[in-house]
């Protein structure tokens, strides 16, 4: 396989990929060992061209380079979904088992206001076209997917960009001061809200971020097996910093994200048809900028099964 990665134009991170064979990728591990060198040396942010669209079983091999398949959020309780009053209560394989039965993978997740059986264009909520905040992909659980990977089925003429941020940038340019304050601290990632604003499924909203429901982790972190450190937010909308009294957590993550999303962090991915966008939730946020409510967007979108958070202290 003639990979060829090149630094993309005009960013402080990332690459674009080309000359990529999904379907050969199980059987070509000089090719994967490639693929995932690229993923660390260019900040987790890799932009695969394809110029057409892929089917499953490629989107599955090449979600296969980077790890495991994880659930997508909100097919199965606990991945981004609570237990709905009345719900049979049942194990994740029991779950998976019926999703299955219904013709529904429950690693695939379709984004967008298009049926993804039909094609055709859907009525959906208003807030879908709004603006998605920054965040890390289902950092609510304890073992956050590692590599997300968004593919584009339908693109929108114009909106709908995906930004990211460095976070290995953002810990690398950390002010002393603030360093000082976070050190050895975690944050809780809610699980309440989906990053356009929307309350999950069989979710009660909280009465502050106290009560809210998630899991905390480190706010520095270390990726194992490197040197290399980042920071760790999940999404500002409900997070706590531990033991602190709210008032005191809302100003250090105000100060912490006024940091950490710095245009000089940043790469604006402006989408083309088939392309497959894949990103390390552990070394970058990302956004999606608004749609025009006149247009169509539709992604697929895996996840890899992630590792703890360590923290840069350990």
């Amino acid at each position: 396989m003639d990979i060829d990665v090149q630094p993309i134009e005009g960013a402080r991170f990332g690459a674009r990929i080309f000359g990529v064979e999904p379907s050969a990728l199980p059987d070509d591990a000089a090719a994967a060992n490639l693929l995932r060198r690229a993923a660390i040396d260019h900040h987790g942010t890799l932009v695969f061209e394809f110029g057409r669209m892929l089917e499953v079983a490629e989107l599955n091999a090449l979600t296969g380079v980077f790890g495991r398949n994880e659930f997508a959020p909100g097919l199965i309780t606990g991945y981004g979904k609570g237990r709905v009053d009345g719900e049979e209560e049942l194990t994740v394989e029991e779950q998976v088992a019926r999703l299955e039965a219904r013709g529904i993978d429950p690693y695939l997740l379709f984004l967008g206001n298009v049926d993804p059986r039909t094609g055709e264009r859907v009525e959906t909520s208003e807030m879908f076209f709004g603006e998605w905040e920054w965040h890390t992909d289902m950092s609510y659980i304890p073992n956050p997917p590692t590599f997300t990977l968004l593919h584009a089925r339908h693109v929108p003429e114009r909106g709908g960009d995906t930004g990211f941020c460095s976070q290995v940038l953002a810990a690398q340019s950390l002010p002393a001061e603030l360093r000082r304050r976070v050190e050895g601290k975690r944050i809780k990632h809610d699980s309440t809200f989906s990053s356009n604003g929307a309350l999950r499924v069989g979710m009660t909203e909280p009465a502050t971020p106290i009560e809210a429901i998630g899991t905390y982790h480190p706010i520095l972190r270390r990726l194992p097996g490197t040197e290399r450190e980042a920071l760790f937010l999940g999404r500002r909308t409900n997070g706590y910093v531990e033991d602190l009294p709210l008032e005191e957590s809302e100003a250090l993550l105000d100060a912490l994200w006024a940091h950490a999303t710095q245009d000089d962090f940043t790469y604006r991915h402006a989408w083309q048809p088939g392309q497959v966008v894949v990103w390390d939730n552990r070394l970058v946020m990302h956004c999606r900028h608004p749609v025009d409510p006149s247009e169509t967007r539709f992604m697929w979108r895996t996840q890899t099964v992630g590792e703890a958070v360590v923290a840069s202290s350990s």
